[in-house]
């Protein structure tokens, strides 16, 4: 295959206004994908993209760039010296972001701004993945991505959430995002998820309250204690965490304990 592409890409560079130039550059292209150079393959497709637009290759060129782009976003490594050597997240993102700046409204557009968001997500770049997801949701409403986008912004709050310690307000949006998603998408397949969604951040973020009532309980502020309690009863109803604060907020009751006011004189609270 060296020799067809080097001979294939000899033809734009001695023939720069020949038709032929675009034909060069996607049999370059074609040569580098069969040889299994993958990253240069793509390369040549981004060249006919950007420097032959108006080719009747186009459309075949975008879809083996989508495809090449898929393959790296699955752990195709990009090779260096012939040799399999770096990962290809990066080239699969430059890829996908080609795709859509070149042909935005193409059959891949929406599907490749999706897989932006995968990619960001993947590396834990949750409020870039948010980002990217949006742009399916403004640009492609119509889309059968745009569903799977506001579940994947919700999904990303979450993951959020999770990380480091725990953010209850970033669950609560999530929480919010998930019902947003159920709300206006139904009858998708992916509500059921949502609904589990939303359980779990619900009982963790009654769990959260909870465990600070325990404490303000622990330190003998029972008067703070109770108002937790009291909170994670009203907020979070359904969840496990409200049996255990109704049986505490009963175990105050009956104990009739109440906040103890400092014991000593007066004389020593300055």
């Amino acid at each position: 295959w060296d020799r067809a592409i080097e001979e294939f890409e000899k033809i734009p560079e001695n023939f720069p206004n020949s038709k032929l130039s675009a034909e060069g550059v996607y049999y370059a292209g074609l040569s580098w994908q069969q040889k299994g150079d993958l990253a240069k393959a793509a390369d040549a497709f981004q060249k006919l993209a950007d420097k032959y637009p108006y080719s009747d290759r186009i459309k075949d060129a975008m879809k083996r760039e989508f495809d090449i782009a898929n393959d790296f976003a699955s752990g195709e490594k990009v090779k260096v010296l012939g040799i399999p050597a770096l990962s290809g997240q990066e080239k699969a993102l430059e890829l996908y972001k080609h795709i859509v700046k070149n042909a935005p409204f193409g059959t891949f557009g929406d599907q490749a701004q999706f897989k932006v968001g995968d990619l960001y997500k993947s590396q834990e770049e949750f409020e870039e993945a948010q980002k990217a997801y949006q742009k399916v949701v403004d640009d492609y409403p119509n889309s059968e991505w745009a569903g799977k986008a506001r579940y994947a912004i919700a999904d990303c709050s979450m993951q959020a959430a999770k990380k480091a310690q725990y953010d209850e307000k970033t669950a609560q949006k999530a929480i919010e995002q998930f019902q947003g998603f159920k709300q206006t998408f139904p009858e998708a397949s992916q509500a059921i998820e949502a609904d589990a969604a939303i359980k779990t951040l619900r009982e963790k973020n009654a769990l959260t309250n909870l465990q600070t009532a325990a404490f303000y309980e622990k330190q003998k502020k029972l008067s703070s204690a109770k108002v937790y309690y009291e909170e994670v009863i009203r907020q979070y109803p359904e969840t496990s965490s409200a049996d255990a604060a109704r049986k505490k907020i009963e175990e105050i009751i009956k104990n009739d304990i109440e906040p103890s006011k400092s014991s000593k004189p007066w004389y020593q609270l300055w």
